[in-house]
């Protein structure tokens, strides 16, 4: 019956060892797959903390250049609003300019008209002589003039004090006094329409510089606000890999902290579930004990015989302790060890009979001999497969990161040349713009000229016409009767003859400065017209050759693509097989040679245990015989 109990006990005892030992390689394998689950988060998390920080510091990178860019914009633009205001002032100085100066050449030319009348060597009448203030008002304001010398304006001011004192008489002055004003009232309107035209050409010469200024200024903006754009553009897309990248870290983050909880926890119940079966097993051997105590007691009250055969049949007290030796060093090689495996020897080799504990440390001996062969052999793969799939990834991480380098420089060179291009192709479209432009006024200045010149020159011909005609009739007049009538005939011929002799030096004038108008116009047509095509044919090149240079680098650029995207492929391959790999060669815990030293120790150490049992059993057979020899 004690017996039967002690079967029963150590087969419950044996089941509860097969299951704990199932658990504890449960325990091992989920702890190992935790561990590489977290170090593959660290590893993730800092790549996305890189991408982070990479990501910001583009942000920071596009901040400042929007700001730079905005910074110029605005100084750009308010030069170009000062630089409109001042031209704008600038041509409203000059209208005004202009209009004083009509004004002042029409004053002129009516003065010379009144002065060269034959009445102006009468007697004044009353209406006259106002109309004639009026005249000497607009010369006084036009002595006042700038462009009046000091000798001219001393001159006109004697007339005038010569006018006031001959007042009284009511008449104007002698001939010669009237000629040498006529005289000098040409020369001022002679200076007064060469001001008049030196000022409009400034203002021509004002409004094209500022042409040009603006046009510089609103190209200048324009390409600030295409730098504007793009640095925008580069900030959005930082931003969104930078918010992609902080929620692909949360969730990362999220995920690892689960595996470190379950990791715990797992540890927790390991442990737990280690002292649930220390107290069963300690519970099972101290029952095994109590039986074979009871069946020792029970064996006394038999024979001699009876006892040396239960003496043959159950281990001695030396026996027993070699046993307890044994199997306290195959424990304490577990607990050093954390070897689930050798605490569960212990326990299971604590209820069973001494020959068969023998077989049993032998047993885990051959089985520990066995890892360690494997382990060796996958060390060696592993070493091997490992070394050769990081050397192939750390090369075409090199390659493509050698290509991205140069497909970066690419696109920076197409967008700098397309850029070139672009701004180049606009400036021809100004330029043909400016020179059809200047075609326009050119031709409309031309044609107005024609027929400047035409009534000019017909005007200055009829003139001279007159003045024959005229001369000869008076001339000849003179020549067959002098009288007083004829002396009459002849002085109001003179002021006829004088009046168009004055019209006809000013058709003349006229005719001379629409001429120099027209060959200065025409002359600074054709400087602007050479100037114009040579800079387009050198635009013209120069878009030329950045297209070509732009089509080389689209070539390269696809190339370069092309290949990464095969080395990506390769990368991705080389990749996946070393994720893998992982899994089999990669431990958390402990390296391989620290594995390996563990083993060696764990084996020599169950020789031990092995040796103490092997030379107890010897010593217990031999004083077996010695017991068989007395009793004989």
């Amino acid at each position: 019956m004690i017996d039967a109990m002690a079967v029963k006990v150590q087969k419950d005892l044996d089941k509860t060892s097969l299951t704990f030992e199932e658990f504890a390689k449960y325990c091992d394998d989920e702890s190992h797959a935790k561990e590489y689950a977290i170090k593959d988060s660290n590893e993730k998390l800092e790549q996305l903390q890189a991408v982070i920080e990479e990501s910001n510091a583009k942000i920071s990178d596009a901040e400042s250049r929007v700001q730079d860019a905005s910074a110029k914009i605005s100084e750009q633009e308010a030069e170009l609003h000062e630089s409109k205001q001042l031209r704008a002032k600038e041509h409203e100085q000059f209208l005004s300019t202009e209009k004083d100066f009509l004004e002042m050449a029409e004053s002129l030319a009516g003065a010379k008209k009144a002065f060269a009348t034959p009445a102006a060597f009468m007697q004044l009448t009353p209406e006259s002589k106002v109309n004639l203030d009026k005249i000497i008002g607009s010369i006084k304001a036009v002595v006042e003039s700038s462009f009046v010398t000091h000798a001219q304006r001393k001159e006109v001011q004697a007339f005038l004090q010569a006018r006031e004192d001959a007042q009284d008489s009511l008449t104007l002055g002698s001939k010669n006094d009237n000629e040498a004003t006529l005289q000098l009232l040409s020369q001022l309107e002679e200076f007064a329409m060469d001001t008049l035209s030196a000022t409009r050409k400034k203002e021509q010469e004002g409004a094209h510089a500022h042409a040009m200024l603006v046009q510089g200024l609103e190209s200048e903006i324009e390409s600030l606000n295409e730098e504007l754009q793009t640095a925008t553009g580069d900030k959005h897309y930082s931003s969104e890999m930078l918010a992609e990248a902080q929620k692909d870290q949360a969730v990362e983050t999220k995920s690892m902290q689960e595996d470190q909880a379950a990791a715990a926890d797992l540890k927790v119940d390991c442990q737990k579930r280690a002292q649930e079966f220390e107290a069963e097993s300690k519970d099972a051997n101290g029952e095994l004990g109590a039986l074979a105590k009871a069946k020792e007691i029970l064996t006394k009250k038999f024979s001699l015989i009876q006892t040396q055969r239960i003496a043959k049949s159950q281990p001695s007290d030396n026996n027993e302790d070699a046993k307890a030796r044994a199997l306290r060093q195959i424990q304490q090689l577990g607990k050093k060890f954390h070897s689930t495996s050798l605490i569960t020897l212990a326990y299971r080799a604590s209820a069973s009979p001494f020959a068969k504990v023998t077989g049993m440390v032998e047993d885990m001996i051959a089985k520990l001999e066995q890892q360690a062969a494997e382990e060796a052999t996958q060390k060696a793969f592993c070493d091997k497969e490992m070394g050769t799939s990081q050397k192939s990834k750390a090369e075409k991480e090199a390659s493509i990161a050698k290509t991205s380098a140069r497909i970066d420089k690419a696109n920076s060179a197409v967008a700098k040349l397309s850029e070139g291009v672009q701004v180049l192709s606009k400036e021809i479209a100004d330029l043909d713009s400016g020179m059809a432009e200047a075609a326009s006024i050119r031709q409309a200045e031309k044609t107005e000229f024609v027929k400047v010149e035409k009534d000019y020159s017909e005007s200055e011909e009829a003139c001279a016409a007159a003045i024959q005609a005229l001369r000869e009739y008076y001339e000849g007049a003179s020549l067959v009767e002098v009288s007083a009538h004829s002396g009459m005939q002849a002085t109001r011929g003179e002021g006829i003859i004088g009046l168009l002799e004055v019209a006809e030096s000013d058709f003349a004038k006229l005719l001379a400065e629409a001429r120099t108008v027209e060959e200065t116009a025409a002359a600074d047509y054709e400087t602007l017209t050479q100037e114009q095509k040579m800079a387009k044919a050198t635009k013209e090149v120069d878009v030329k050759g950045k297209r070509s240079e732009l089509k080389s680098v689209n070539t390269a650029l696809a190339n370069y693509n092309g290949d990464k995207e095969g080395v990506s492929a390769e990368l991705d391959a080389v990749v996946a097989y070393l994720a893998e790999l992982k899994p089999q060669c990669e431990t958390e815990v402990e390296t391989y040679a620290e594995r390996k030293a563990a083993r060696e120790s764990e084996i020599t150490g169950l020789k031990d245990a092995l040796n103490i049992l092997s030379g107890d059993g010897i010593a217990f057979m031999q004083v077996g015989r010695r017991l068989r020899r007395v009793h004989a």
